[in-house]
C-alpha cells in the first residue's frame, strides 16, 4: 500500500523523486509488488506520472522512469500560469469555453492548470480513467483511487477506473444501527449513466489538488449541486482509503498475501516539538483559536491514522508494517539548531506550485537523510 501526501508541487517532487530512489534500489519490486495508491493533491501528482512511465516501460516503450529529466519536467512552474490566467481571464477578459470530448467547458483557472500540467508530463497522462482499467485489472500497475472531498456533506468521492464502492464495506459491520453514515461515493456508480469512465485523468488528478483561490472548486451537474475540494480536506495522507481497502478485501489478503507493507510518503515531518512561548499582540491573541486549528489539521489526522492502523493489525492474521519516507529538512541540517522560527521555516521548500531551484535541491537531497535511509534500507530488506 503506498500513501502519498498532499502539498503541492513540493509533495509533487518529494513523492516523485521518493518512488524513483525506492523503485530503483530495490530493482523494481517496490511498484511490482504494490497493490494500491492513495493520498491527496501534489503527492497523487507525482505518483500517478511515476505509474505512468512504469507502465509505458512495461508495454515496450522506450522510457526509463529513473531518468532525472522526468523530476525536472513534474517540477516546473504551475503557479505563474495560474496568476495569469486569473488575470487575463477569469477577471478581466471574462469566460471562454472549450471542447473536451464531445463536450464544452468554461475555460478558467481550473483549465489552465490542467494544460500545465499536461504540458509538464508532455501528454502522458492525457487519458480518460477507462484508459487504465485495463492494466489495473490485470495488475500491470497499481490501481490508484482519488478521493477528493465533497464540501456539501463531507463526505469523499471516490474515482478509480475501478468500480470502487467497496469502500464503503464498513458501514456493513453494524447492521443493526440504521444510522450510519455512508464515508463516500463512487463517482463511476454515481454518474453511470451519463459517461463516468470518461473523465479526464488530469481532471480527477485537479479535483484532488483544489487549493482554495488557487484553482476554482469543482461543481458537479448533480440535484443540488456537489462541490468538490481537495482531498487533504479529509485525510491529506490517504492512510485511511488504505485501511478501508484492507477491510473491504481482508479475507483474499489473508489467504494470498504474507504480509502487508504500508509505505507513507510524506511532505512534513510526523513527529515534531512544541515551540516555546512568545510575547502574544493583540492580534496574535484574537487569530489564535483558528490559527492552532489550521497548525495542528495535519496532527489531527495523524492521530486517527495511527489509531486506525492500530485496530488494523488486531483484525489483520499477518503482519502490517509500515514505513515513513519524509521531508523533513530539520533531520540533516545541523545549522538549524539556535535557528529563530522565520529563518528555520524559509529553509523549507514553499507550499505552493512553484519551486525555486535552492527547494528542489533541498527536496531532493533530503532522501539522504538518515531517518529516510533508514526507512528505505528497512524497506528493501522486507521486499527480499
Amino acid at each position: 500500500m503506498l500513501c502519498v501526501s498532499g502539498g503541492g508541487k513540493r509533495a509533487a517532487l518529494w513523492t516523485f523523486a521518493t518512488l524513483q530512489h525506492a523503485d530503483s534500489l530495490t530493482r523494481g519490486a517496490l511498484m511490482e509488488h504494490t497493490v494500491l495508491i492513495t493520498g491527496a493533491s501534489g503527492g497523487l501528482i507525482g505518483a500517478s506520472y511515476f505509474r505512468e512511465l512504469v507502465l509505458r516501460q512495461k508495454t515496450g516503450q522506450q522510457v526509463n522512469p529513473y531518468h532525472h529529466r522526468y523530476r525536472t519536467r513534474i517540477s516546473s512552474d504551475n503557479l505563474n500560469p495560474l496568476i495569469f490566467s486569473l488575470l487575463a481571464n477569469d477577471l478581466f477578459v471574462g469566460f471562454t469555453s472549450y471542447e473536451y470530448a464531445g463536450n464544452y467547458y468554461r475555460r478558467d483557472r481550473a483549465y489552465t492548470f490542467e494544460e500545465q500540467l499536461n504540458q509538464s508530463t508532455e501528454g502522458m497522462m492525457d487519458k480518460p480513467l477507462s484508459a487504465y482499467a485495463g492494466a489495473e485489472a490485470r495488475a500491470i500497475i497499481p490501481i490508484i483511487i482519488l478521493s477528493p472531498t465533497i464540501v456539501n456533506d463531507g463526505r469523499k468521492l471516490f474515482i478509480g477506473a475501478q468500480p470502487v464502492s467497496y469502500l464503503n464495506m464498513d458501514i456493513h459491520s453494524w447492521p443493526e444501527y440504521p444510522d450510519v453514515k455512508i464515508g463516500g461515493v463512487d463517482f463511476q456508480r454515481l454518474f453511470s449513466q451519463h459517461g463516468a469512465s470518461n473523465l479526464r485523468f488530469l481532471t480527477a488528478l485537479r479535483m484532488c489538488a483544489t487549493f482554495p483561490y488557487i484553482t476554482p472548486n469543482t461543481t458537479l451537474p448533480t440535484n443540488p449541486p456537489v462541490q468538490i475540494m481537495d482531498a487533504g480536506i479529509s485525510d491529506n495522507f490517504g492512510i485511511s482509503d488504505a485501511v478501508r481497502f484492507m477491510f473491504a478485501f481482508q479475507q483474499w489478503i489473508e489467504k494470498n498475501a504474507s504480509e502487508i507493507i504500508l509505505i507513507s510518503i510524506r511532505d512534513s515531518p510526523k513527529l515534531g516539538t512544541i515551540p516555546p512561548q512568545q510575547e502574544q499582540s493583540i492580534v496574535d491573541a484574537l487569530t489564535q483559536p483558528i490559527s492552532s486549528v489550521y497548525n495542528n489539521f495535519e496532527n489531527f489526522q495523524d492521530i486517527n491514522s495511527d489509531l486506525l492502523l492500530g485496530h488494523a493489525r488486531k483484525w489483520l492474521s499477518i503482519p502490517l508494517h509500515r514505513i515513513d519516507i519524509q521531508y523533513q529538512t530539520e533531520s540533516y541540517l545541523p545549522i538549524l539548531q539556535g535557528m529563530d522560527s522565520i529563518r528555520h521555516t524559509s529553509m523549507r521548500a514553499s507550499l505552493s506550485w512553484r519551486l525555486t531551484e535552492r527547494e528542489k535541491q533541498d527536496i531532493l537531497g533530503n532522501l539522504n537523510s538518515p531517518s529516510n535511509r533508514q526507512q528505505l534500507e528497512k524497506l528493501k530488506k522486507l521486499l527480499q
